[in-house]
């Protein structure tokens, strides 16, 4: 997946972006004020019953169809607790300030709702999520109030079906302070749309710089801070019902390890991060994290297996510190 070529360039964003009606054919998002989430058990459960979509044959050659929705989370706190637990899970430390990636969490519960809504073309347990791209616009502290928005973005081709791109804006008393992208992948259906553009490798060679042990526990430990308890992270048992030998980690919290490894000791003022996510990563297990650096406020990024041989994750993070 692409990046800018000038992630830190003069075009800021401030108030509610409003992406082109066009791609929901003549009908602009209809705006959804959530002032209370499900509890994630609801979420899931959700989720589960829409497995088998209503009778609906999400083969049949047409082109998919995501629904004109806009979700919104007015005010929602960046409350330390939650965030300490969930810097101890993925490594942070409180030098960093608020964790790059965990603004997704707070999204994440919307993320599900668009997902499993019943307007949705594809059930939401069995969508890979192939691919993440953050951008912090303005430095973020604790207990700041955000609004929190998620729509559908494109649909992008892939060789292995059709692709999507969930949009997740925030905002602080109107400014945009916070942008992710989350590139998800229904296999094994018709495609339409831009074909997914890689992530391209770094020229530079990278070398190990970690070694990690991951905990049979793992899934469960991020779950637990994340909201994220998909059953292929949970257990082997889980994890077998979806044709994973053992569970595996979270895309997200290998995306997070990595970045608060290779994160200076500082908070961030702006910064980018773009990654794919690769074969999966099964706990417990072993892995190793690579890194390259083409400048002082850049790293290219890899997460393989302990042989360095197989990649779980590539990515690119480009900084400016406070």
């Amino acid at each position: 997946m692409g990046e800018p070529g000038d992630p830190f360039g003069d075009g800021r964003a401030s108030g509610p972006a409003r992406p082109d009606a066009s791609r929901f054919g003549a009908t602009r998002p209809k705006t959804v004020v959530v002032d209370r989430l499900p509890a994630p058990a609801k979420l899931y459960a959700r989720a589960l019953s829409g497995i088998v979509k209503r009778g609906r044959d999400t083969h049949l050659p047409h082109l998919p169809h995501l629904p004109p929705l806009r979700l919104v989370r007015p005010a929602v706190a960046l409350d330390p607790g939650p965030i300490w637990r969930y810097a101890r899970v993925c490594g942070f430390i409180p030098e960093h300030g608020v964790p790059l990636t965990y603004p997704h969490l707070l999204a994440f519960p919307l993320h599900l709702l668009m997902l499993t809504d019943p307007a949705f073309p594809w059930p939401a347990l069995g969508l890979l999520h192939l691919a993440n791209h953050v951008r912090l616009r303005r430095p973020l502290t604790y207990k700041d109030m955000l609004r929190v928005e998620v729509e559908f973005g494109a649909l992008l081709h892939h060789d292995k079906g059709q692709a999507f791109v969930l949009h997740t804006r925030m905002y602080r008393r109107g400014e945009a302070v916070w942008d992710g992208d989350s590139v998800y992948l229904k296999r094994a259906v018709p495609a339409s749309g831009s074909p997914l553009a890689p992530l391209e490798p770094a020229p530079a060679a990278l070398q190990r710089v970690a070694r990690w042990q991951l905990a049979p526990q793992l899934g469960r430990d991020y779950a637990s801070v994340s909201g994220d308890y998909n059953p292929i992270h949970l257990s082997a048992l889980s994890a077998k019902a979806f044709g994973f030998p053992r569970a595996i980690a979270h895309g997200m919290w290998t995306l997070a390890r990595a970045t608060s490894a290779l994160q200076p000791p500082k908070p961030l003022a702006e910064a980018t991060l773009s990654a794919e996510f690769k074969l999966p990563l099964l706990l417990p297990g072993e892995a190793s994290l690579w890194s390259a650096a083409p400048s002082l406020i850049e790293r290219d990024i890899e997460v393989r297996d302990i042989a360095g041989e197989k990649p779980h994750l590539r990515a690119r993070m480009q900084w400016r510190l406070q």
